[in-house]
């Protein structure tokens, strides 16, 4: 008898940001007597149940059958690691299932990895050793990354690619600086060149280079419930303390009491900052903001003192003790189908009616691996007939983000200064040309002189055409007098 499992297809109608990352993929890893395959190959569209999109792909010239839907034949899946797109609302209705970083989706693909048998799993990381000491990070405050870098550094490090965030960050993050410095790389506001290594030619990593600042800005460029990404992970891999802002609720991403500074709390750049600066100045009360984390051992550290990252295991052992029961409870379970060892039992008391990880009859983590399981499992039961496709089930308008957060008018003056200095005096002229007699007297005289010199300039045009009319009769010998 063949070992072989029965392979189901899951048809992909679109790349993944114009890139091949689903073809070819299996879902063979999650404890079922099955497997999946994930395919780009439209031939297989009449044999999958599940078309898959990705919302940033989405292109509505481009589409399989519509009637399939209508007809409950095909259940469609929307897919996406970023915020709602504005105009979703015109095709959402025609979703079935949701692919997302949101914990309320069919399949949750959050930017996190979850359990603890990689070493970037999220337990593991907010269980490391923070990766340089605190006594290490007041001297960088002091002389830098190293001899050949000894400008000091500031207490808060951001790095960011682009001002073109949403929800206006960039604005917000200007007004900080008034109050507290920030060594900024990247794309926007950039006030600090990317640091090299002592070798002075190989540049540093980003979570390399966060892990010398005591506070990174893990701010998001949407405000969108649940939406946290690596920019959370970079802080908590390397023991910087994050500074955030995203969704309202960031319960399930706070691994300790004291663990992260969120932005809502103080409601202002200002307050803000000296909440940092209190920090910063204060030891003691620093060092409270990362109880949660396993302590230094000669079991954890190498001989040079760096932290064994990649040994897990060295300092992860009594993290049920040191971490929040409801961050547990989301992310210790691996994607073997089964949660680790007693997790179940060990929910904390609004789990129950809180967690989203049991779906489907099985239990996955909130991860890629975990929600392609889950997509596995419903692709099989649709085929196999052990479920069908509800008609009146249908994916509802995305109402969980708050658009413009941080779009105040004088923080937008202040980020565009030369600008508004010209639409300023672009308004004056403006409203010196229609409130004044003097300014409209101006105003119809020159349109007067651009009349009259586009009339010129017609009359110029019209001549030189006879003009070269004549010189091409001349030289064809067809003139005639």
């Amino acid at each position: 008898m063949s070992d072989t499992k029965k392979e189901y297809p899951i048809v992909w109608w679109t790349k993944w940001f114009n890139k091949y990352r689903y073809e070819g993929m299996m879902t063979d890893d999650c404890g079922l007597p099955y497997n999946c395959r994930h395919t780009l190959d439209r031939s297989k569209y009449n044999e999958a149940k599940v078309i898959v999109f990705h919302e940033s792909d989405w292109n509505p010239k481009d589409l399989p059958p519509l009637q399939d839907v209508h007809d409950s034949k095909k259940s469609w899946v929307l897919n996406s690691l970023e915020r709602p797109k504005p105009e979703s609302d015109r095709y959402i209705s025609l979703f079935t299932y949701q692919f997302t970083y949101h914990f309320e989706s069919d399949f949750i693909m959050a930017y996190f990895t979850s359990g603890r048998s990689s070493t970037r799993a999220l337990i593991n990381l907010v269980s490391r050793p923070p990766l340089h000491t605190l006594e290490e990070k007041n001297q960088f405050r002091k002389h830098g990354f190293h001899e050949q870098d000894s400008r000091a550094l500031a207490p808060v490090a951001w790095i960011v690619s682009n001002c073109r965030a949403r929800n206006g960050r960039h604005f917000m993050v200007n007004q900080l600086k008034k109050y507290i410095d920030v060594d900024i790389y990247g794309n926007c506001m950039p006030n600090r060149k990317w640091p090299k290594r002592k070798d002075g030619v190989t540049e540093m990593a980003a979570e390399e280079l966060a892990s010398h600042y005591k506070f990174y800005l893990a701010i998001e460029n949407s405000n969108c419930d649940d939406y946290v990404t690596e920019k959370l992970e970079r802080a908590l891999a390397v023991g910087a303390v994050p500074v955030v802002d995203g969704p309202k609720d960031y319960s399930r991403f706070t691994p300790g009491e004291k663990s992260i500074i969120q932005y809502n709390d103080y409601g202002s750049p200002e307050l803000l900052a000296r909440h940092l600066k209190v920090l910063d100045n204060d030891d003691n009360s620093y060092q409270e903001y990362l109880t949660f984390r396993a302590n230094r051992t000669a079991d954890n550290t190498d001989k040079n003192g760096q932290v064994n990252i990649d040994s897990p295991a060295t300092f992860n052992q009594d993290y049920k003790e040191r971490l929040l029961p409801w961050f547990v409870d989301n992310w210790d379970i691996d994607t073997t189908g089964s949660p680790n060892k007693s997790t179940t039992q060990w929910l904390s008391e609004d789990g129950s009616e809180r967690s989203s990880r049991a779906k489907y009859g099985m239990q996955w983590g909130p991860d890629e691996q975990g929600a392609r399981c889950a997509l596995c499992r419903v692709a099989r039961d649709l085929t196999e007939g052990d479920a069908v496709i509800d008609p009146s089930r249908r994916l509802p308008t995305d109402t969980a983000c708050t658009f413009r957060k941080f779009h105040h008018a004088s923080w937008i003056i202040a980020f565009y200064p030369y600008w508004t200095l010209l639409a300023l005096v672009a308004m004056s002229v403006l409203l010196f040309v229609l409130l004044t007699q003097t300014g409209r007297g101006y105003a119809k005289g020159l349109i007067l002189k651009v009349l009259k010199a586009l009339k010129a300039l017609k009359i110029a045009t019209h001549r030189k055409k006879q003009h070269d009319y004549f010189e091409l009769q001349q030289e064809s010998g067809s003139w005639r007098e």
